[in-house]
């Protein structure tokens, strides 16, 4: 289950904290045979693009170069929060590129041009990093390829992009959000392109919408 951490205070001083509201979690629980359930939100399963559905019942979904399964997640707003629980194969070689829209994506939706699209990437050095406007990566400090799990959590607002990484803010991006909205947020694949596909594990994945807009946040964490 999703639960919330205290990022950037205690909302003190009259300050409200930003808390997240669910619309649609999926953890390990309801990873099936064939399938994945959500267990908040819609039932219908992690709609799956192309490739093959392959997991461990209850665990984890197996993403590799021989299923090639692409997963995609509903949604009606590029705001406001986006996350993933995976472990990325160690031996994983990320897309040598500076665009963004060209990397190996982690979480994230490609849209033509400069529009309101983002994406959680693997950037060509193997560190995790943010995909912004029209092409730029925005790299934290934080290994990719190191073996472990994490989870990342990225925030989305009309005016600036949040990447935090087991719990820690990483990365945050002061950016004007225009255009098309995402609708369709690529689950290790960017959702245009599948050479962008990233090799791994995949434990939990949601979005969250936000109750108010202030600027100290409880972030989801799966």
């Amino acid at each position: 289950m999703a639960y919330f951490r205290c990022i950037g205070g205690n909302g003190g001083g009259g300050t409200p904290l930003i808390t997240f509201t669910p619309v649609n979690l999926f953890n390990e629980a309801g990873i099936g045979s064939a399938s994945w359930v959500a267990d908040t939100g819609s039932t219908s399963p992690l709609p799956l693009q192309s490739g093959t559905f392959e997991a461990v019942e209850g665990q984890k979904v197996i993403v590799n170069s021989t299923n090639r399964a692409l997963f995609y997640l509903p949604t009606d707003s590029s705001y406001y929060a986006f996350g993933i629980k995976c472990k990325i194969d160690s031996n994983f070689t990320p897309r040598n590129s500076n665009n963004w829209y060209d990397c190996s994506c982690i979480l994230g939706q490609e849209l033509g041009g400069t529009q309101r699209d983002c994406a959680i990437i693997i950037d060509k050095n193997g560190y995790f990093a943010l995909g912004t406007d029209n092409s730029t990566v925005n790299s934290t400090t934080v290994y990719a390829l190191d073996g472990n799990t994490h989870t990342l959590i990225m925030i989305v607002e009309s005016d600036n992009i949040k990447l935090y990484i087991d719990g820690a803010l990483e990365k945050e991006v002061t950016i004007g959000m225009a255009g098309s909205q995402m609708i369709q947020i690529g689950v290790f694949w960017n959702k245009s392109s599948d050479v962008t596909r990233v090799d791994g594990e995949i434990y939990a994945v949601g979005r969250w919408s936000e109750n108010f807009p202030q600027t100290q946040y409880v972030i989801p964490t799966l």
